[in-house]
């Protein structure tokens, strides 16, 4: 056999795979495809004991407090890279292009909303030495806007967060709050904490490697604003 039968029995054979995985579908409604979700052994060995125990406590923690009271934050980035796309093209062509400028730049953003539909300022955190006055000209209404070398949220990018723009909003409401997220250690520290206990409010932690299941941010808002972002960057 030839090489060129060989790639026509393996494209046959292709197609035949293709043809049973099809029929197969249409006889199992209760089935379809979508895109898997890549995710670490660590996530993956979150057993349902742990993710019942963290709702067990949450039914109990929010007794009594008003869903404007309840919030939610979570922090995420934003590239300047749109993604790759398909394109139509002559075959034989390995390797379509399309001109897209992007320096890989990463800007992180803390969100913020509660349990009646409201959100927070949004607050920006650029990978930078010096944060410069023209990054925040027509930025988000009442946005507030720091950096780091990392451009990742550290203790004292979350205190000033909290401390200059959660705080003032949470001061506003009466009776206990509760700020729902995750438990990582670079948020939190002691000044956030003294603010906490003299304005009563709790935090809630998500348990370890649980967010992609159970971060409300994750799972329901920053995939459609990423989407939105992704087009703004292809227009």
């Amino acid at each position: 056999m030839n090489r060129k039968e060989e790639k026509f029995l393996v494209s046959q054979t292709i197609i035949q795979i293709l043809d049973w995985v099809n029929l197969f579908l249409l006889r199992r409604p209760e089935l379809s495809q979508r895109f898997s979700q890549n995710i670490s052994h660590s996530r993956a060995a979150t057993d349902e004991g742990t993710i019942n125990h963290y709702f067990d406590n949450l039914q109990t923690e929010p007794e009594g407090v008003p869903p404007a009271n309840i919030w939610n934050y979570d922090g995420t980035n934003l590239v300047d890279d749109p993604g790759r796309s398909k394109v139509i093209t002559r075959k034989g062509t390995k390797y379509p292009e399309k001109i897209r400028n992007s320096l890989k730049a990463r800007i992180s953003l803390m969100i913020c909303g509660n349990a009646d539909g409201r959100l927070a300022p949004v607050y920006v955190n650029y990978k930078s030495h010096k944060l410069w006055s023209t990054w925040t000209e027509d930025g988000p209404l009442n946005a507030r806007s720091n950096r780091t070398s990392s451009g990742w949220f550290d203790f004292q990018v979350f205190e000033d967060w909290f401390i200059n723009l959660m705080h003032p909003l949470l001061k506003r409401q009466e009776r206990r709050k509760i700020l729902i997220g995750d438990n990582l250690s670079s948020h939190l520290n002691v000044e956030v904490i003294r603010q906490c206990e003299l304005n009563n409010v709790r935090f809630i932690a998500l348990p370890p490697n649980t967010t992609h299941l159970l971060q409300p941010l994750d799972v329901a808002y920053f995939r459609p604003m990423k989407e939105n972002w992704q087009q703004i960057l292809n227009d």
